[in-house]
């Protein structure tokens, strides 16, 4: 599944008596879920099927919905604990300085100054902005998603520039 799709959430039950799904989404904006038109799931033993979405409603913190195929509840029961997957092409677009975490993470971080840090292994939200873990030479760092500290993020070489702010290197 990995490559040309991503994974973007996971079925947590049932919402109703009549085969709609309770999905809990990754992405913060729950109405992007919206816009997709077929999801991809996968269950516990790596089996994969596709699935056209006949309905989607945000209820709350999760996604309510049917998928054609699903017609009942015990088809839906089969189907708690599958990962849900989109093809990349169809994320929804990201405005000008966004990236999706799959991208940062696995990235190279370097300093203006060409020092190499290492590699962003995770990505803490912090409510203000996200912070990023970058592990390297037996050391990590946090580095603040700020554009004081960030300076350029390469998709296509896979790296992070940025201009350690006084304090943000110190051991």
């Amino acid at each position: 599944m990995k490559g040309q799709y991503i994974i973007i959430g996971r079925v947590s039950g049932l919402h109703g008596i009549k085969g709609k799904l309770r999905i809990h989404y990754y992405n913060e904006t729950r109405s992007d879920f919206l816009s997709y038109r077929k999801v991809y799931l996968e269950d516990k033993d790596g089996h994969v099927q596709p699935y056209e979405i006949q309905q989607a409603k945000i209820h709350g913190k999760f996604i309510s919905t049917r998928l054609k195929g699903c017609e009942g509840i015990a088809d839906a029961e089969k189907l708690i604990g599958a990962s849900v997957w989109v093809k990349r092409k169809n994320l929804p677009p990201l405005e000008e300085g966004e990236y999706y975490w799959f991208e940062i993470i696995g990235m190279d971080v370097v300093t203006d100054e060409g020092r190499s840090l290492g590699r962003v292994e995770t990505i803490l939200p912090t409510g203000s902005n996200d912070v990023y873990l970058v592990q390297g030479s037996g050391k990590e760092w946090l580095i603040p998603a700020t554009e004081e500290v960030i300076v350029r993020v390469d998709r296509d070489k896979g790296q992070m520039v940025i201009h350690p702010i006084e304090g943000l290197l110190e051991e």
